[in-house]
């Protein structure tokens, strides 16, 4: 296993970590007192902001667990509606292609017309067209969720939530709005660089460079070669500032749909009350467990209480994260209450797309401690290849320490035996006894050598 599939940082990733740490370190010591000079003192903290966020991929395994999520999320849902996928999104869909080209021209939605195709796509062709390209779909999901090229990969799964979501826009609902939003998000970071297909080919590559006692590429020392070098360090700053600025926005949009929802609700009689989740409980499209919703609708102090917490949470989310230890209890009340939406309400698409975004907001270590927990759960399960050739190892190494047991519990018998026949010989010759002192010129057979039977 890597050291990218097993979630700790490679080599390389911790000695440009360390220097830039140290570079910092080093500037640091040089930076004057904000009081003796202020706009110096802003200028090189501007500075140092951006040399990390251009020489420092951050949150490499929470954006890993984002492209993990959102794709299977997505793999689930298409796979889920495939036996009504042609009613849901065909060319026969009640939702035509017409009606979608007339909502898509209405004068207050000013797109361009390669938008339009592209969010009607699905339905331009025939049942042929479609069935060829839902099939696609589902095997970029499931590209994207082994990471397997994942420059390429990302940008088809956003194009293939947008596609879908604009086939049927009455369809979707707040969890399609997420996803459709983080997988472009994700398009933008190296959701790639851990946990992923290609983390493992780069090591691959890696360890046969090694093996092969081939160094590290390094561009030649000349001034044509050193621009070009520049240019490559110049492109990699480019990519690392990308995906830091791809990771902020998806934090940033996190925050905004908490707070946008929490400030909501508080302008709201029935939240100010505290009876708001009662009669969302009693709508019938909210009911997937009667039972269980009338029980919670009975508890009228409970959910009253769920409420006023459910609004203080999501206002105060945004300004929780900023803090090293509040951001943690917020984190387990906003994944329970997603959690009660997803059980309760009948809402398990939107609740999972909630809590897979609020991954982006716990640390490297801990994402890196589930990493080596899972891979050494991953290294006890049998592998088909190797379970038939195990088996008979074990099987034959079982037959030899039955045999070897055997002859230990039969070697006391061998030496009676031995040694009466020795006595008997003995007895009629009154000579030296039959076996000599060198094994080698001993005239009888190999098996009445006890020092050379099996057991020894």
């Amino acid at each position: 296993m890597t050291s990218e599939i097993e979630g700790t940082a490679p080599v390389d990733d911790v000695a440009a970590a360390a220097a830039a740490a140290l570079a910092v370190a080093a500037a640091g010591a040089t930076c004057p007192p904000f009081r003796a000079r202020p706009l110096t003192w802003v200028a090189f903290k501007t500075r140092q902001s951006f040399t990390l966020l251009t020489t420092r991929a951050v949150a490499l395994h929470g954006t890993a667990v984002l492209r993990i999520g959102y794709g299977s999320l997505y793999l689930i849902f298409l796979l889920h509606e495939y036996p009504r996928h042609d009613a849901l999104w065909g060319p026969d869909a009640p939702w035509t292609p017409a009606l979608n080209q007339q909502f898509a021209n209405d004068p207050g939605l000013d797109w361009f017309a390669v938008d339009r195709w592209w969010y009607t796509f699905l339905g331009h062709g025939g049942r042929t067209w479609f069935e060829f390209w839902y099939h696609v779909a589902i095997l970029v999901c499931l590209l994207f969720v082994l990471g397997w090229r994942t420059r390429v990969t990302s940008v088809c799964f956003a194009l293939t939530i947008m596609a879908f979501t604009g086939r049927d826009v009455f369809l979707t609902d707040g969890g399609d709005n997420i996803m459709g939003l983080m997988a472009i998000y994700l398009a933008f970071s190296r959701c790639g660089a851990r946990w992923s297909l290609d983390a493992r080919r780069r090591r691959r590559q890696a360890g046969k460079r090694e093996a092969a006692g081939i160094a590290d590429f390094s561009w030649p020392d000349t001034p044509g070669w050193q621009a070009v070098a520049e240019l490559d360090r110049t492109r990699e700053e480019i990519v690392t500032f990308l995906h830091n600025a791809a990771v902020l926005v998806i934090a940033a949009q996190i925050c905004v749909v908490y707070a946008a929802a929490g400030l909501y609700k508080s302008q709201g009689s029935y939240w100010q009350n505290g009876t708001a989740l009662y009669y969302t409980l009693h709508l019938d499209w909210f009911r997937p467990w009667p039972g269980l919703s009338d029980f919670m609708a009975g508890q009228s102090v409970m959910i009253a209480i769920v409420a006023y917490l459910t609004v203080f949470v999501q206002i105060a989310f945004p300004f929780a994260v900023f803090s090293k230890w509040l951001k943690y209890p917020c984190l387990v009340m906003l994944v329970g209450m997603h959690f009660s939406i997803a059980v309760v309400m009948g809402l398990p698409l939107f609740s999972a797309a909630m809590m897979v975004g609020d991954a982006v907001f716990l640390p490297t270590s801990m994402w890196v401690w589930v990493g080596k927990r899972v891979c050494g759960q991953v290294r006890r399960l049998p592998r088909p290849g190797l379970d038939v050739f195990s088996k008979r190892d074990q099987a034959s190494e079982g037959d030899l320490d039955s045999k070897r047991d055997l002859g230990s519990k039969r070697e006391p018998l061998f030496k009676r035996d031995l040694l009466s026949k020795r006595d008997l010989l003995f007895k009629r010759s009154r000579s030296a006894p039959a076996t000599p002192q060198s094994p080698e010129a001993s005239e009888l057979p190999h098996q009445a050598q006890p020092h050379k039977s099996a057991s020894h």
